[in-house]
């Protein structure tokens, strides 16, 4: 499902784009690339639309070519960043010997005593380098024999009963900062093979697979005659149409519902809910009200994942809502919308009591599809920080989520003046707490502890709702659009990124 959109989203890219046109086969122009009719050129490399059925591409990913070899890494028990203090880190610069480097050992716990710098020259990583990593865990084993536990520097204390494995995080591929998913990742956990209380781990930097690369060509294989045609006279955007077509029908289960996609097994409320927003809901009305049902349990809305166990602290499950007005403005199906409308209002209900502020009337919670921790708050907020932080994507979510629940209400002959209150609560919070006049735009969240402050980064979603859904206006509209950072090959989900951590996932 994460790709289902491929091919709408690109029409919507090209269409939308503003740049230098140069012919009448010309569609898009920047100095980074160029789209025409029929094919995307990129430096060197070339993508061909010959038919809407066919596309042949000669692209390779130039990342093996600039794979920094300096490395920033430190260890972890049981997942948790305890080993250093905030902000200090192991650093080693990855020379290889026949492909391969042993880094010196360390002991868990101790700071190193020099840090090199990044190299600036010969700064690039060889392909395929095996990396070993050694760690001397004795000062925890100790501990542990000595005094039952081990504390770390976060102050926190592991029993020795408790204690799973110690892995290894870092700033680099196959590394990464995200502690919460290490013990999901085995590949990154350090075991004494031999007993003698040195911990070791080799892993692959810089890989090349060649199956990671992008497809040298497609053509068309599924059935999707039973789908609006779109016919533009120009092969590329008539080729994204139909692949992102096939990519609708492979998504879909045997039980009628849609996958979000290869790695990711199941049905996921947010990404259904913004898939059948977009378009699923025109395509294929059944199974999206299957997909919407299968995430609903106990008579409201599921929040599948998230920060801290999910909902309350990740609270844009009412995504639900904008797929299931879409639904009914598709169908006219009441039997759907009075089902629909009970799940909605209890889950409401639930959410007043539960995650409004009372200050700002905003909602609290996690960034809506933003789900990665680490890649888009500080690392020092924990569940209950991020719990009460304002977001700007989660709360035009929810602003909408009122908006569809009166314009449910009054479809039904039920009352609605309460949920037109909490919409014009909600726009008028987002409007007067995060709009950050001398950029232009609205600022990703509020957040902090004793007092709030903003995050004046930008956040693509939340922004786009705002104009979308009538929270942003006139003027303040016109200077969302205007001023929310572009960079070389389109707008990020967040601007700036966060120094040393990947960019987000999606």
């Amino acid at each position: 499902m994460k790709r289902t959109l491929l091919g709408i989203v690109a029409l919507l890219m090209i269409g939308g784009c503003g740049g230098p046109t140069t012919t009448m086969d010309t569609l898009y122009q920047s100095e980074s690339f160029t789209v025409t009719h029929n094919r995307v050129i990129q430096g060197d490399f070339e993508a061909v639309a010959t038919s809407a059925n066919e596309m042949s591409s000669t692209y390779q990913s130039p990342a093996n070519a600039s794979f920094p070899r300096h490395l920033e890494f430190k260890f972890s028990l049981n997942g948790k960043d305890n080993e250093l203090p905030f902000g200090s880190n192991h650093v080693e610069v990855l020379r290889p010997t026949d492909g391969k480097v042993t880094v010196p050992l360390r002991v868990f716990g101790e700071q190193d005593e020099t840090t090199p710098e990044a190299p600036a020259e010969d700064a690039f990583l060889e392909p395929n380098t095996e990396v070993t990593f050694q760690l001397d865990l004795s000062p925890v084993l100790e501990a542990f024999e000595q005094e039952g536990f081990y504390e770390g520097t976060d102050g926190s204390r592991l029993a020795k009963e408790d204690f799973i494995g110690v892995f290894i995080a870092g700033n680099r591929e196959p590394l990464s900062w995200d502690f919460e998913n290490l013990l999901i990742r085995p590949y990154t956990q350090l075991k004494d093979e031999d007993g003698d209380g040195i911990y070791t781990v080799t892993l692959g930097f810089n890989v090349y697979n060649e199956e990671n690369f992008t497809a040298s060509e497609w053509k068309a294989t599924v059935d999707v005659s039973q789908y609006p045609t779109y016919t533009s006279g120009k092969p590329l955007l008539d080729a994204f149409h139909v692949m992102s077509l096939e990519e609708l029908v492979n998504d879909v289960w045997p039980e009628q519902t849609f996958k979000a996609g290869k790695s990711w097994g199941g049905v996921w409320t947010r990404d259904i809910s913004y898939s059948i927003l977009l378009s699923l809901a025109i395509l294929e009305p059944e199974i999206s009200m299957n997909s919407l049902r299968f995430k609903t349990g106990n008579g409201r809305v599921t929040q599948d994942t998230g920060t801290g166990g999910a909902w309350p602290i990740s609270t844009d499950r009412m995504t639900w809502s904008l797929a299931a007005w879409e639904v009914y403005l598709t169908t006219g199906d009441k039997a759907w919308l009075q089902e629909a409308y009970g799940l909605l209002r209890t889950s409401a209900e639930h959410d007043l009591k539960t995650i409004q502020d009372p200050l700002t009337g905003l909602m609290k919670g996690e960034s809506s599809f933003l789900d990665w921790r680490k890649q888009s708050y500080p690392r020092w907020m924990g569940p209950i920080d991020i719990y009460n932080s304002l977001n700007l994507g989660t709360n035009a979510v929810h602003y909408q989520t009122y908006r569809i629940l009166d314009q449910m209400a009054e479809e039904l002959g039920e009352p609605t003046d309460r949920w037109d209150a909490v919409a014009e609560q909600i726009k008028q919070g987002i409007n007067e707490h995060l709009w950050v006049a001398e950029r232009g735009y609205y600022a990703q969240y509020l957040y902090g502890r004793e007092f709030m402050q903003a995050s004046e980064r930008s956040e693509a979603l939340g922004e786009a709702l705002c104009v979308l859904f009538g929270i942003a206006e006139g003027e303040r509209a016109q200077q969302v659009v205007a001023n929310t950072p572009v960079v070389k090959y389109g707008v990020p989900c967040f601007y700036p990124q966060i120094p040393d951590i990947s960019p987000y996932h999606n």
